[in-house]
């Protein structure tokens, strides 16, 4: 894909297969989700930094790898681990933003720390 977009990894594990930090993952999956914005989204007044914020706070994914004064374009953002209660798996999301200058980064960073 190329374009701004952002690539979400997902790790499903059960709880009882963390040891000492280690996990015993039994299933991963990433997909590639689309920020730039159609033309729909541009009358609106919706940017790609919107979308991609849009995107992160849906998947759970808020939390920055790093500051504001180094998000860069290959800053990532590991959500809370959440808990499946009928299965009993935990998922961790991590999604990585592609293609995004280092000034949307600062302004998605900005907006999801509310800095």
């Amino acid at each position: 894909m190329t374009g701004r977009h952002l690539h979400v990894h997902h790790r499903d594990y059960f709880d009882h297969e963390a040891h000492d930090g280690d996990i015993v993952v039994h299933g991963e999956r990433s997909e590639d989700l689309d920020c730039e914005p159609d033309d729909y989204d541009r009358e609106d007044g919706i940017s790609a930094v919107d979308l991609a914020v849009a995107v992160l706070t849906k998947s759970g994914a808020t939390g920055p790898s790093g500051g504001p004064d180094f998000p860069g374009v290959r800053c990532w953002w590991g959500g809370t681990v959440t808990l499946n209660y009928y299965t009993g798996e935990m998922r961790e999301t991590s999604a990585h933003l592609q293609g995004f200058s280092d000034a949307e980064c600062r302004d998605i960073w900005a907006r999801l720390t509310s800095a």
